[in-house]
């Protein structure tokens, strides 16, 4: 029943598609929508803190907000069931008590459940155990060792960028230095642990962490056009994590003329 009703629940946030307006029945002379994506921390730093979350919305005075989360998170006036003490929570409810914006989830539905089914935050780490193993007894080729040398290269390149303020994160540079490193994970990486057969035991799991990534980044662009296409906001806020950034940027992208809308950063404005 509880799931029965998170999927209706859902079904209430896109129904609007039903009626929302397709590219062809766009009126060209309209004003496209603004779309702000925001990439964020998670956990406060020094440098990325809730009040620096309210000051970029402050900012922007977007008429709708899309927070990484799916609509189990959310009360059926799409109010959060618990708080957060999420970074990009804090700086919402700091902007919303002053102005009461809506909000709405974007993120995968089910995103926790299948994280929670498939061990996605905790099996990528045995595997990196694993392969490290094989790297300290020289049992990987010596291309499989350069693989996993730039994989650890790229990683605390991208991961200092967390460190960086909201304005240095939000620069493509980042965008492309993340891409990077994505890549490495989910394409080079896989592709030394299917050629591992110590490894065989995570051969299906590594293959569907890879595919997820795809799917939950797809899905999340999937979602921003629906709010797009409703036309019942002039400039909409997406806050994700930054490594998710360059993905939406590059599902997004090119729809935008035939959609009728412009991507745009907050220091736009």
């Amino acid at each position: 029943m509880k799931n029965l009703w998170l999927w209706l629940l859902f079904g209430l946030l896109l129904g609007g598609e039903a009626t929302a307006q397709t590219p062809e029945s766009i009126d060209p002379a309209a004003p496209p929508v603004q779309v702000v994506i925001v990439g964020t921390v998670h956990k406060a730093t020094r440098r990325f803190t809730p009040d620096s979350v309210a000051r970029i919305l402050q900012r922007v005075q977007p008429d709708l907000l899309l927070v990484e989360l799916d609509s189990s998170f959310f009360t059926a006036d799409f109010e959060l069931r618990r708080p957060s003490r999420e970074n990009e929570a804090l700086g919402v409810a700091l902007y919303r008590q002053q102005h009461p914006v809506p909000m709405r989830p974007f993120d995968y539905e089910g995103r926790n459940d299948f994280h929670r089914r498939h061990g996605l935050l905790t099996r990528p780490g045995e595997v990196l155990a694993l392969l490290d193993d094989l790297y300290k007894q020289r049992r990987l080729t010596p291309a499989q060792g350069t693989i996993l040398d730039r994989y650890y290269q790229l990683t605390d390149s991208a991961n200092r960028t967390s460190t960086r303020t909201p304005y240095a994160i939000n620069q493509p540079g980042v965008y492309a230095l993340v891409a990077r490193r994505q890549y490495w994970q989910y394409q080079q990486l896989n592709a030394v642990v299917q050629a591992r057969p110590e490894l065989a035991d995570y051969h299906a799991f590594y293959q569907l962490n890879a595919d997820f990534w795809d799917t939950r980044n797809q899905a999340m662009a999937a979602h921003i056009l629906t709010h797009i296409r409703q036309r019942q906001a002039r400039r909409i806020v997406v806050l994700v994590g930054h490594f998710h950034k360059y993905y939406l940027l590059r599902e997004l992208a090119a729809r935008q003329q035939a959609e009728g809308f412009e991507l745009r950063e907050y220091y736009q404005y």
